[in-house]
């Protein structure tokens, strides 16, 4: 079984060497993550106890960072290594996890070929891996528990459109789960859809969303970012053709509320570019978060280019919309404005995070919106009505203290596994 993984793993890295090298060219970075993804990091030797944390991307790495401080109070004597899969998701990790005392390295996963990880955990010497939400990587959970590593899954979920999926391999996904010591899921419902994968019943625990309990540090008081006495619509981690359908609606509402000024963070910094300059072309006065200019309190737009900022710039908004939703993408974390008691709208396409949207709207603390018109009235109507958006924040504060508590409980999980 693990041969035949490993045969379509390496057909499949074959038949997409052509794109693997094109964005080589076109993304900085990228080429630099193929090559330390088939080498052995630079981790210190060291006889002091280690866990690996692995965590994909920028979403993951928050995750980590949360899940941290409750792993270093209950394991004060153990180091941490983190791996991520993306380019993005290493900037972030080396910005908020870099000058950590205990964490001793970040690095990109090996490509799950078993010669591959058997270095690294040769090399790594893990007393425990714990995957962050669902990555199931078999030989990198094959090798951690043959060298004898405890496995878990912290924070995990099978998304709507991966569990048809699974479910046709249920065969191989049952031996694949067969190396997790331990299931740490986020709700009954993706506790139901890993049992019916295959995993053992008793190996799975419910434990919360990691992301309910991040919350992002908080601006210096007087660091206002954007324009003084305009009210701010952030667009966060929208994606194409997303970003021209929001400008629609922020001409049309313009037109009523001259003060509206439109923050939009591109989800994948390559697009940073583009999305200015289609701003432009449609009439705008547009400005940089990375270099604003001198005429940045007379822009309309606003493009956030900078990495790792929009957790907290969240603080400053009027409004909220989470992007990849509108376009069938799956939607983005709608947590992170919600815990800033910020009115949040998203559009239908929330696959990826369907159990928090609906926790969320079945609060009344968020909007759920079918198209761009829908979207022009919900936010219309926040304009004309402040005591509507004031309610949804309120209700916001409520649902995310209402599921607060999951690294507590992670840590309590994996403290018994490895006791």
């Amino acid at each position: 079984m693990y041969l035949l993984y490993s045969l379509l793993f390496g057909g499949l890295l074959l038949v997409g060497l052509p794109y693997l090298l094109y964005r080589s060219l076109r993304q900085p970075g990228y080429g630099r993550s193929l090559v330390e993804r088939v080498r052995v990091p630079e981790i210190e030797d060291s006889d002091q106890p280690t866990i690996w944390l692995h965590a994909v991307s920028v979403g993951e790495v928050i995750a980590v960072a949360t899940l941290l401080p409750a792993l270093e109070r209950a394991f004060p004597d153990v180091r941490f290594v983190v791996s991520v899969i993306t380019v993005t998701g290493r900037r972030v990790a080396a910005d908020k996890l870099g000058e950590l005392e205990n964490v001793a390295a970040i690095f990109y996963c090996p490509f799950d070929f078993a010669f591959l990880v058997r270095r690294v955990v040769r090399k790594v010497r893990p007393r425990a891996l714990v995957i962050i939400e669902t990555e199931i990587w078999p030989h990198l959970l094959r090798e951690s528990k043959r060298a004898g590593a405890k496995t878990m899954i912290a924070g995990g979920r099978i998304s709507d459109r991966s569990f048809p999926r699974y479910r046709k391999i249920r065969g191989f996904m049952k031996r694949f789960l067969a190396e997790v010591d331990s299931f740490c899921m986020q709700s009954e419902l993706y506790r139901d859809r890993i049992e019916a994968l295959g995993a053992s019943p008793e190996r799975v625990r419910v434990t919360g969303n990691l992301k309910f309990d991040a919350i992002a540090p908080a601006l210096a008081l007087g660091d206002r970012v954007f324009p003084e006495n305009r009210r701010v619509l952030i667009a966060g981690s929208t994606l194409d053709p997303e970003e021209e359908e929001l400008l629609y609606v922020f001409e049309s509402l313009s037109r009523d509320a001259p003060d509206l000024f439109l923050v939009i963070a591109p989800r994948h910094p390559p697009r940073f570019d583009i999305v200015a300059e289609l701003v432009r072309k449609r009439g705008h006065r547009v400005t940089l978060r990375s270099n604003p200019g001198a005429d940045a309190d007379d822009a309309d737009v606003m493009i956030l280019d900078t990495l790792g900022e929009l957790a907290s710039l969240y603080e400053q908004a009027d409004y909220v919309f989470v992007g990849g939703s509108l376009a069938d993408w799956g939607g983005h974390n709608i947590i992170e404005p919600a815990s800033k008691g910020k009115p949040v709208v998203f559009g239908p396409y929330m696959r990826n995070f369907s159990d928090v949207a609906r926790r969320f709207v079945e609060g009344n603390a968020c909007v759920q919106v079918e198209d761009r018109h829908e979207l022009e009235t919900v936010l219309r109507d926040w304009i004309e009505h402040p005591e509507r958006a004031r309610e949804l924040s309120e209700n916001t504060t409520r649902v995310i203290a209402d599921n607060r508590g999951a690294s507590e409980r992670t840590v309590s999980a994996l403290k018994e596994l490895l006791e």
